[in-house]
């Protein structure tokens, strides 16, 4: 049978032989995991040692590109990463759009494998069937933009370029890389593997076109969905704003945590300095979407004004980025924002992950457990300056900035002192939302049982659950998604209610799907647009096989639970799904007075509640609520017999 979507390759360099080497690809193979995320998940099983050092040459980088990227589908364009982090230890995945996978794609290859660590600074070019390595060292050195524009400079603007910065060089693993300028796959430290590896950037330019089985149905379908959009009163105000249209609901509903998560952001502060007014007049530059992306959430920001003007930056989800700054750094303006965004973006630092660092650093410092004689001489205080000071030192990997360049994990050891009660992280990696502020939804839940750390995957179920909602939304949204009867029932045992810890798997695995396949977007502000079918037809018209929303749900829980059991083996279960000790604490407010953890529905939670909540979660994924380790039965139900016999043989389970 003949399978569009896939073109048909897998690609492994080996850096340390400086060796480049295709596979065909296993369309039975594909077809069971969908591609992407999934396709990642298997090949990590097959060849990683779960043991691994994240920074020795063995471990590896896998790229996973999907069946519908690089197709004209609505959001076809997403391309995922895994491997081992060095900042949490755990092996993980992480998602980005622009152009690199499409063009990878369009290469031929629908996986990359990266091994190995060169003799010195390398780059890899891919451009169809030509695939090199080349020498780096004029590269080496080189900001993030500084490297992009020398790649494009010497190969041409019809590359796509992914570049670490410098930060990447020095092994700081609080760090991003960046895509084009503007893009990632996101925080773990992406950048300090491919410094230990000398891997300055890869970059990939393809024009072979994707086989699509029946052009006419995708088109019928994409144009359905395209309406939708734009009949949407909201539209127009999504396409100029971007992800700063949901400034209010942060601002005001979900909240921003403050003073290492013991405070909220006044709103009416954040709404005198932060306004999407002020960001109109004075801040955007211009508006970036990602291929065949409806609406678009990447920015051109430049000051036009104050102490910083022409100072610009490009960057992914910019009103995120604002939030780290504004409210754990308090830097007190957005032209210094833009500032330290742009400093980020040169070094790769990453602004989710750094600023948490800063931000319990200083309150370290306040509590008298960091001196100055830990700081080098230097006062620290939420402000711009010091915010800049320990950034500084992060991106060299010296002094205490250094120190915290590190991650939660490595900079409690150094530090000691216990410090890690002040810590909060689960897994080594910092939360971005606040159960108390916003009450115990997906996002909330989804940090403390993601195997990657605490991350929420995002989804319309995972991500922005306003506590305004009513529940009989998020139903709607499940059984759109193909979640069968049987199970809503669990999530909805009655009316008004929902089981948060039953609904998460749902969210999660439905995120897993699209990395799978490539298509569709993580944010709610996109996704809501679309409607189950629309992914049933899309894959059909692409790929030419006939499915359902039930194979989909099967294939992603399978992709689930394989990422869950490779987090085993590198040693990882229920241990390490822990609700950080600072929610139980109340949560002071400026103009809400005093905010204690609850559920969803303002029913106070404590810590016997919360791990009922993560033992109803076990139970909906089908594993061990001892252990949070996927059981013998549910890992032969995913059609992961090999899994299961690996995980036995080692002890995991019987």
């Amino acid at each position: 049978m003949r399978v569009g979507g896939y073109a048909g390759q897998v690609l492994f360099i080996d850096l340390t032989k400086e060796e480049v080497r295709k596979e065909p690809l296993d369309l039975e193979l594909a077809k069971k995991f969908l591609g992407g995320f999934g396709l990642n998940c298997k090949y990590a099983w097959e060849l990683l040692d779960p043991a691994v050092d994240p920074y020795a040459p063995e471990n590896i980088i896998f790229m996973g590109m999907g069946p519908m990227l690089g197709t004209a589908a609505p959001a076809a364009n997403k391309n995922s990463v895994m491997s081992k982090w060095p900042s949490t230890g755990t092996i993980s995945p992480g998602t980005a759009g622009g152009d690199f996978g499409i063009h990878v794609k369009l290469s031929g290859y629908d996986q990359v494998i990266i091994r190995g660590k060169a003799k010195k600074p390398v780059y890899i070019t891919i451009h169809g069937d030509d695939v090199e390595i080349r020498d780096a060292g004029e590269l080496w050195g080189k900001d993030t933009y500084e490297t992009t524009d020398l790649l494009w400079e010497k190969h041409g603007r019809n590359y796509s370029v992914v570049a670490m910065g410098t930060a990447g060089e020095r092994l700081v693993n609080t760090t991003v890389c960046l895509i084009d300028k503007v893009t990632t796959w996101g925080k773990g430290g992406l950048p300090a593997i491919m410094g230990s590896k000398n891997l300055k950037a890869f970059m990939a330019y393809g024009a072979k076109g994707v086989p699509v089985m029946d052009p006419v149905r995708l088109t019928k379908r994409t144009r359905m969905i395209l309406e939708r959009f734009k009949a949407h009163s909201d539209y127009q105000k999504l396409v100029d704003l971007g992800t700063m249209d949901g400034f209010a609901g942060w601002a005001d509903i979900h909240g921003m945590s403050m003073n290492n998560w013991s405070n909220r952001f006044p709103t009416e502060e954040a709404y005198r300095i932060y306004s999407p007014e002020y960001y109109m007049e004075n801040i955007k530059a211009g508006r970036i979407a990602d291929p065949t992306c409806p609406i678009g959430c990447k920015d051109h920001v430049r000051n036009r004004q104050g102490e910083f003007v022409g100072t610009d930056a490009y960057v992914s989800s910019f009103y995120g980025r604002v939030v780290h700054m504004a409210s754990r750094c308090q830097v007190g303006s957005y032209e210094r924002a833009v500032k330290a965004q742009h400093y980020y973006q040169l070094t790769g630092l990453c602004i989710h992950s750094y600023t948490a660092l800063i931000d319990w650093a200083v309150d370290l410092y306040e509590r008298g457990i960091l001196t100055k004689e830990d700081t080098g001489g230097e006062e620290l205080r939420h402000d711009f300056e010091t915010a800049m000071y320990l950034s500084e030192q992060a991106a060299n990997n010296v002094g205490l900035g250094g120190t915290l360049s590190q991650g939660y994990n490595k900079a409690m050891a150094d530090i000691g002192r216990g410090c890690e009660k002040y810590a909060v992280h689960v897994k080594g990696m910092e939360p971005l939302y606040d159960p108390r502020i916003n009450r115990m939804s997906g996002p909330e839940f989804s940090q403390v049982v993601n195997p990657r750390g605490a991350h929420a995957p995002q989804g319309a179920i995972t991500l922005y659950m306003s506590k305004d909602e009513p529940p009989e939304k998020f139903r709607a949204w499940l059984e759109d998604r193909g979640v069968s009867e049987e199970a809503l029932e669990r999530i909805f045992p009655r009316p008004g209610y929902f089981n948060i810890g039953r609904m998460t798997p749902y969210g999660e695995d439905w995120v897993g799907f699209m990395n799978s396949v490539g298509m569709g977007c993580l944010r709610g502000r996109v996704d809501s647009f679309f409607q189950g079918q629309d992914w049933t037809e899309a894959y059909a018209a692409v790929t030419g096989v006939e499915t359902s929303l039930e194979d989909f749900r099967k294939a992603a829980r399978r992709n689930w639970n394989l990422l869950r059991a490779l987090n085993v083996r590198a040693g990882f279960s229920r241990k390490d799904d822990v609700f950080p000790e600072r929610w139980f604490e109340p949560l002071e407010t400026i103009d809400r007075g005093t905010m204690t953890l609850c559920d969803y529905f303002g029913n106070p939670l404590d810590r016997e509640d919360c791990e009922q909540l993560l033992e109803d979660y076990y139970d909906e994924r089908g594993w061990d609520s001892k252990t949070g380790i996927p059981t013998t039965e549910t890992l032969l139900e995913s059609d992961l017999k090999d899994v299961a016999e690996d995980l036995k043989k080692r002890g995991y389970i019987s």
